[in-house]
């Protein structure tokens, strides 16, 4: 058959009787209908899966930040486990320079000791009100003495290096007439401890088990 008798004959088929098609504009049809329907779920099924590799990749970038997440916290634990330690440490000596209140007549007197030892004059030392400060009890003692330039720097290294935990505060240092040429005043601070506002003294085998939760 020519393409051209083809074309006629195609324009000659009536839309409405198919069943009187020559067996080739029928084989057409039936080809023409398939590769509609083969193309049309291929391309649903593309679409579906594209989806679904696109909900995969995503799941699997969630799962990548998780883990990402979860190896960083395993690596940092050891670090904070470390830190917890140190932090322990570091309470324990701290509890262990606190005096008790019995022995802040013997601290006084080792500022006393410090001044004289270091050719100072005591104007006064002054204990003020004790306050609670969280797990301790703070006592601030008003200082003044006068002297040299010098003089007074090392007494205030001594007084930062006593064993016990003393802090110093608004320190006022003026000058005046005479040999010893500069007045100082301090408030130096000195802590017990005492968890409860009546505990004078911290409980037998306290420590920093006692006072900071470990680690899980």
């Amino acid at each position: 058959m020519k393409l051209l008798d083809f074309h006629i004959d195609l324009a000659e088929l009536d839309i409405a009787m198919p069943g009187e098609w020559p067996s080739a504009a029928k084989a057409l049809c039936f080809v023409l209908v398939a590769a509609t329907v083969l193309a049309l779920g291929y391309l649903v099924s593309i679409v579906d899966k594209k989806a679904e590799l696109l909900r995969v990749e995503r799941r699997e970038e969630d799962l990548q930040g998780e883990f990402a997440a979860s190896r960083a916290m395993a690596a940092g634990l050891a670090n904070l486990r470390a830190r917890d330690a140190e932090a322990s440490a570091a309470l324990a000596e701290m509890i262990e320079r606190l005096p008790l209140e019995t022995e802040v007549p013997a601290l006084v007197e080792d500022i006393t000791r410090a001044a004289m030892d270091n050719d100072l004059a005591i104007d006064g030392i002054d204990l003020g009100d004790e306050r609670q400060a969280g797990f301790y009890r703070e006592l601030p003692i008003a200082i003044g003495v006068v002297g040299d330039y010098h003089d007074l720097g090392a007494f205030a290294s001594v007084i930062a290096s006593l064993p016990r935990l003393v802090t110093m505060h608004d320190f006022d240092l003026a000058p005046r007439s005479g040999p010893r040429n500069l007045s100082l005043t301090i408030e130096a601070r000195t802590y017990r401890y005492a968890p409860a506002m009546h505990d004078p003294s911290p409980p037998a085998g306290s420590g920093p088990e006692s006072t900071l939760p470990p680690l899980e």
